[in-house]
């Protein structure tokens, strides 16, 4: 009877201890292949980590420079051991790592961003880049002044790079946008490089669309006395005459609304699109420099295509 009770014991304080209350959120992990120092994808990611522990009160979980396999096992592991139950990875890299780890961890739904992968616990959040800067190129083509443009991608498949190149043309075919690719989120060096030759070249606007390297070419733009166009943030802050508008994705919001989703069962495997509707994909604020029937312009331009799914051309 002894050991009849104390086997029970055991089991329900291993339970107690170990075991998730199925489909509540308990407690939440980051990781990032960089840091939340960027001012653009990761700390917008950090701040919504930020706004999860305050709604939801749960204990919130941070790990930077995971970029490979063996770091994310160890560090999954760890936010396991620590009650995680819902881990996201700020990054398309992640498909590849969840899909190699989730099986070990049933108990964990995991959540990044941009890919094709997914499983019975993994879900890919993807937002609608192209829309967000479609618009953004129409207000750039309005502003030049020299009918010369440059957008800096980071990668050569970016939906908001190939909006925003659609956007100006839209305005006028005759504009010249000259594109330039780093091939890294990061290269700063790189991207200062393709920005100092495009100056050279003549262009009075640019687009550098990667986080790593977007605010210090937005920085060089003000000093130059050329207008750009900010990423991933609200970037008005910088230089209020210089930032025209932001491709701005509410990563503090949709961080928390992921949290909902899964505390209130409601966060599906698969792929969940979030598309241009003016609440996690939108315009940043304008610059004062833009004037304000073109700002009412474009505002009544989103507002049509939101209702009605029509680009205006």
């Amino acid at each position: 009877m002894f050991r009849l009770s104390a086997i029970v014991f055991l089991f329900l304080f291993l339970a107690g201890c170990n075991m998730f209350d199925d489909g509540k959120l308990n407690n939440v992990g980051l990781l990032m292949e960089g840091t939340i120092h960027d001012e653009t994808w990761g700390s917008g990611a950090y701040s919504g980590l930020l706004n999860i522990k305050e709604d939801k009160n749960v204990s919130v979980l941070l790990r930077e420079n995971i970029a490979t396999l063996k770091t994310a096992e160890k560090a999954v592991k760890d936010l396991e051991r620590q009650g995680v139950n819902l881990v996201f990875g700020h990054g398309s890299n992640y498909g590849r790592i969840f899909d190699s780890l989730n099986e070990y961890y049933p108990e964990i739904h995991f959540v990044y961003f941009n890919g094709q992968t997914f499983d019975h616990n993994i879900t890919s959040i993807h937002f609608d880049g192209y829309d967000m800067g479609y618009f953004a190129g129409r207000l750039a083509g309005e502003m030049t002044s020299t009918k010369h443009i440059g957008i800096i991608r980071a990668f050569k498949m970016q939906e908001e790079a190939e909006g925003f190149y659609e956007g100006v043309l839209a305005v006028d075919p005759t504009i010249k946008v000259s594109v330039r690719s780093v091939n890294s989120w990061y290269d700063q060096q790189k991207a200062m490089l393709h920005f100092q030759q495009l100056t050279e070249q003549g262009i009075d606007v640019v687009y550098p669309a990667g986080d790593g390297f977007n605010v210090p070419v937005i920085k060089a733009a003000e000093a130059e006395d050329i207008f750009a166009v900010g990423y991933i943030q609200d970037q008005h802050h910088i230089s209020e005459s210089t930032v025209l508008t932001s491709t701005v994705q509410q990563l503090d919001g949709l961080y928390l609304k992921v949290a909902d989703m899964y505390d209130q069962q409601q966060l599906t495997p698969g792929i969940i699109n979030f598309p241009f509707d003016q609440s996690f994909v939108t315009l940043g604020t304008y610059s004062n420099e833009v004037p304000e029937g073109l700002q009412s312009k474009l505002n009544n331009e989103m507002d049509s295509y939101i209702e009605s799914g029509v680009l205006p051309r």
